[in-house]
């Protein structure tokens, strides 16, 4: 993968600060996924806590994002012993392509997220043109790209299938989502416990059993508006 461009949408959004404040979303639904949940339960140095886990992992992940083959590789060989059997019974490997493009999934959704809900609604040519830049980040791990939608529109139907039929509470998930709202070694460990949960997809809220009411959604809704405007201030803009 070639460094992306100075005009790269990807370079710039995920080195945007705000990128951090949509990684409860990516946790989430990496862990709710049963061979993600047990790979990172059976094989963490961090079994107990997520944010420890992410906080190590995402560098890596966002150099990767900003052109780095060589750190993608590194992220793929760090893969590479990660296998066994998830809670439902079923063997796992982290490099399996479904398995490893989910994972890369969440952080490209959560980047979509943050961008719609922090910053801006992307225009139709804007999004596919962010997505395709995304594709290329997936392929410079040097894992197969089989499970790679085509487009942003197969994307969306892609995320919404698999929050649907494959993700579930499992007991390796139930113990490792107990803290997801409470990012306490996070950079951004003053996110209100409100926000954490509205960065959430619904299936998720669902599946976690947390609640979600209309003061919920219109608190969420200034929260984001605050972090815009602050974003602004801080460019002066």
């Amino acid at each position: 993968m070639a460094a992306p461009s100075h005009g790269s949408l990807l370079r710039r959004y995920v080195s945007d600060r705000r990128y951090k404040l949509a990684m409860p979303r990516a946790a989430a639904l990496q862990l709710l996924h049963p061979a993600i949940a047990a790979g990172a339960a059976q094989h963490s140095q961090f079994p107990d806590d997520v944010w420890i886990q992410l906080d190590r992992a995402l560098p890596l992940t966002l150099a990767t994002a900003r052109g780095s083959s060589r750190t993608g590789r590194r992220v793929r060989d760090l893969h590479g012993h990660v296998t066994g059997k998830d809670d439902l019974g079923r063997r796992y490997h982290a490099l399996a392509p479904e398995i490893f493009h989910w994972e890369h999934a969440t952080f490209v959704d959560a980047l979509f997220t943050m961008i719609d809900v922090f910053d801006r609604p992307l225009g139709p040519a804007e999004r596919e043109r962010l997505y395709q830049e995304c594709c290329d980040w997936y392929r410079s791990y040097g894992v197969s790209d089989r499970p790679l939608p085509p487009d942003w529109h197969a994307f969306t139907e892609y995320m919404d299938h698999m929050c649907e039929t494959e993700l579930r509470l499992t007991p390796s998930a139930e113990a490792l989502t107990g803290r997801l709202l409470e990012p306490c070694p996070w950079k951004f460990r003053r996110m209100p416990e409100y926000a954490v949960r509205g960065i959430l997809p619904p299936r998720v809220r669902t599946l976690l059993d947390l609640p979600w009411t209309g003061d919920d959604a219109r608190r969420f809704r200034t929260y984001a508006i605050a972090v815009r405007t602050r974003h602004r201030l801080r460019l002066g803009l």
